[in-house]
């Protein structure tokens, strides 16, 4: 049986509990219609003013503030500078057109709230057992914007209907859809229509073409998703959908539609009016929070008071130390983070080289590989499970059998340069993929995913191998990399904010208190902090990756205090890291092109990697950030001292006495290897000659063996003291280890020789 076949048949089944769904509602509204009656008369005589002149002369502008102990204003967010209201006959009939048939296609027919929308929209969502289509209508998303708050209550959807009820009786058609799109958000900085058009096309709303307000009609429900800047085939798609809509109610002729769909999308954006000069980056992030928080209306006329976390003389130290570098024509772009590991206060955010030209923030909207910069979460898992810093593994080329249609996974350093016979401390210092690999086939990708969402890694990615090397998915964000490097610097926790801006988890603290305009408080956010990691692991990675910053960064990696990091630079050098920290201040560096993967192979003769700029911008920047902080160590935790064992490098269990390889390794306390080897055992051997050896040479070879010695001396003057002049078994005889002693006579006095240390403690 055919997928659609299956899909016909289950919707066919579905639809008597359908009718009875359906049922089971009317029942429930007749029975409730009185107390829903009265409901609406208790609403109505609440009703707001619906003046829309009345309330934009009314409204305050919200005001950003920086962190100091005397906050400085920053920024200014009112209608004025991010929107420009415009009238209904500013708006092309095929722009509202084009709104209506992709976001209420019974504008013209409801009285605001719409029961066949509504049960429509149930019979879609029930069938297709999902949410796939709404019920608001035009006139409710309106209201929700900018009359009611945006809290998910049945109180607030009852007044969001009610309102909307009585604006289509006060208010026309063409006065209620031109008021929406003054108020809607078109991504990119863009609220209202007109502000959209400048943004897209630069020009005003007045001479928008036909693909061009099908595209800004396409952007509201999702103004990232369906951005033509960053997800074009998105956006065309549901531009195309929206013309062809437009062309089956024959809005449009088949002419204009073929004209139409084939229309190129805006490759860039354009800016008009006074750009911000200080942290511009920064504040558009402060500002999308509020707006995910407060709604649009609130966030540009509400008249808040914004007290934010930034630093300006950080803020300024981290534009100097990337000028420094990048300051050519062609030069890649850049995001820096930099945040305080204990509050997780964003102290500075650079998201690109320039604002005016680049709007998108990278900082917080980029995803980017990480690379090897993704490792330390590897670390960390492997040391959860008890693998230790000194554990060996031989750096060469791995292959792996993924056990999946014979797939195999391989594995090759970077430049083909081998280590053979290296520990993980050394290992992670030389960023040794090979070694990485056997890692995390070791410890599991879920156990790795685990700990790094676990840190501060919100993006989801898909669990493979792959993500061993910084293969994932979806990629990360400089400010969640710098997050989860900043649980590392904190001994294992995890710091985030008390208020979640964006809806969706908590994040590093950009905005720490919200006033209204008569200072009385909205919102605090405080710091909260969250155990993610065993303090001890957290201590060795910290350990592990001080050594990279000591060893592996070059010159870029001593500040002259204690501090960790780990570089990464992705196949091909598309992307380019440094992150690191010191217990007071965590900063993450991403260098590369945020538009397209453009290889950074040769940058003015420069194949740069993760130690390469982005360390030479993270040295500069610390440097500068940290100027007359005191110096601090990270702190170790009680009772995390490795505890060395001499193990068989066979078996990795404790060394026995017939163990011919051992080494001393470090073990974490709660994880010492139990039991001796079980590979070794006793065997028998012909005793080998030991006459006329300095006993030293004598006690190396039975040593090896596994015997156990008893020392006698001679007073033989004639041999040199320490010569063995006897030995019992004899040589050439049939022992056994475990079983048979042997005595070695040597020259000299009684007491002039010590029998060596047994390894563990004990003498033979």
């Amino acid at each position: 049986m055919s997928q659609k076949s299956r899909q016909r048949k289950s919707r066919r089944k579905g639809f008597p509990r359908l009718a009875g769904l359906l049922s089971v509602i009317v029942l429930l509204v007749i029975a409730a219609w009185p107390a829903l009656s009265r409901a609406w008369d208790s609403v109505s005589e609440d009703l707001p003013s619906l003046d829309r002149e009345e309330e934009y002369q009314a409204s305050d502008n919200t005001l950003i503030f920086d962190s100091s102990p005397q906050p400085q204003l920053i920024a200014v967010l009112n209608n004025g500078e991010s929107r420009i209201i415009i009238t209904p006959e500013q708006i092309p009939a095929q722009m509202k057109q084009a709104l209506v048939v992709i976001e209420d296609d019974r504008f013209y027919k409801h009285s605001g709230v719409d029961p066949v929308g509504m049960l429509r929209a149930v019979v879609a969502n029930f069938t297709e057992g999902g949410l796939v289509e709404g019920g608001s209508t035009i006139t409710q998303q309106y209201i929700k914007n900018t009359y009611v708050s945006t809290e998910p209550t049945i109180q607030r959807k009852f007044k969001e209907a009610v309102y909307a009820y009585q604006l289509e009786q006060r208010w026309s058609k063409d006065r209620i859809i031109s008021e929406y799109l003054n108020t809607i958000y078109f991504g990119n900085g863009a609220y209202g229509l007109q502000m959209a058009a400048f943004t897209y096309f630069h020009k005003p709303a007045s001479g928008l073409t036909l693909p061009e307000c099908a595209l800004l009609a396409a952007l509201p429900k999702s103004p990232t998703l369906y951005s033509p800047i960053e997800h074009p085939e998105n956006a065309k798609k549901r531009r195309d959908i929206i013309l062809g809509k437009m062309l089956k109610k024959e809005m449009i002729s088949r002419e204009d539609y073929d004209a139409a769909v084939a229309a190129p999308l805006p490759e860039q954006t354009f800016s008009i009016g006074p750009e911000n000069a200080v942290a511009p980056y920064f504040i558009e992030y402060v500002k999308e929070q509020l707006v995910a928080r407060y709604g649009a209306r609130t966030t540009f006329e509400g008249g808040l008071r914004v007290y934010t976390t930034i630093n300006l003389q950080k803020q300024a130290a981290a534009e100097a130390a990337v000028a420094g570098v990048l300051n050519q024509p062609g030069d890649p772009s850049v995001a820096l983070v930099s945040l305080e590991p204990g509050t997780s206060y964003i102290r500075a955010m650079i998201g690109g080289r320039d604002f005016t030209t680049q709007k998108f923030n990278v900082a917080y909207q980029g995803h980017r590989q990480p690379g090897s910069a993704f490792k330390p979460f590897v670390l960390a898992a492997a040391l959860s499970k008890g693998i230790s810093p000194d554990t060996p593994f031989v750096s060469e080329p791995k292959h792996f059998n993924l056990g999946s249609g014979n797939a195999t996974w391989n594995v090759e350093n970077y430049d083909s340069i081998y280590r053979g016979r290296i520990d993980l401390k050394k290992a992670t210092v030389y960023s040794d993929n090979a070694v990485y690999s056997e890692l995390m086939m070791r410890v599991g990708p879920e156990s790795v995913a685990e700990i790094a969402h676990k840190a501060g890694i919100k993006t989801d990615f898909s669990v493979t191998p792959a993500i061993a090397l910084g293969g994932l998915d979806h990629g990360v964000s400089p400010l969640e990399l710098a997050s989860a490097y900043g649980t590392f610097a904190t001994g294992g926790k995890r710091v985030d904010g008390s208020v979640d801006f964006e809806g969706d988890g908590p994040d590093p603290i950009s905005i720490v208190a919200v006033t209204d305009s008569q200072g009385n408080l909205i919102d605090e956010n405080q710091p909260v902090q969250t155990p993610a990691l065993d303090p001890v692991v957290a201590y060795y990675v910290n350990q592990v990756l001080r050594q990279v910053t000591m060893y592996g960064a070059g010159q870029w990696g001593d500040l002259g205090r204690p501090c960790a990091g780990k570089s990464g630079t992705t196949d091909d050098r598309v992307d380019a890291w440094f992150s690191g920290y010191t217990p007071d201040l965590v900063t993450t560096v991403w260098i590369g092109y945020p538009d397209q993967r453009i290889s950074m192979e040769n940058v003015r003769g420069v194949r740069v990697t993760g130690v390469d700029w982005p360390a030479q911008i993270w040295h500069g920047y610390m440097l500068a950030a940290l100027a007359g902080v005191d110096k601090h160590d990270f702190t170790k935790p009680p009772n995390s001292d490795l505890v060395p064992l001499t193990v068989c490098t066979v078996s990795g269990q404790r060394a026995n006495l017939w163990c011919p390889d051992k080494e001393t390794r470090s073990f974490f306390p709660n994880h010492l290897p139990q039991g001796y080897c079980t590979v070794h055992e006793a065997r028998e051997i012909v005793m080998p000659s030991l006459l006329d050896m300095r006993f030293a040479e004598a006690w190396k070879i039975l040593e090896n063996l596994g015997f156990e010695v008893d020392l006698a001396f001679s007073n033989d003057a004639a041999k040199p003291p320490d010569q063995v002049v006897d030995q019992q078994p004899r040589a050439g005889l049939k022992i056994k280890q475990g079983v048979d002693r042997i005595t070695v006579t040597v020259a000299g006095p009684p007491g002039s020789l010590q029998l060596p240390e047994q390894e563990g403690g004990a003498r033979r």
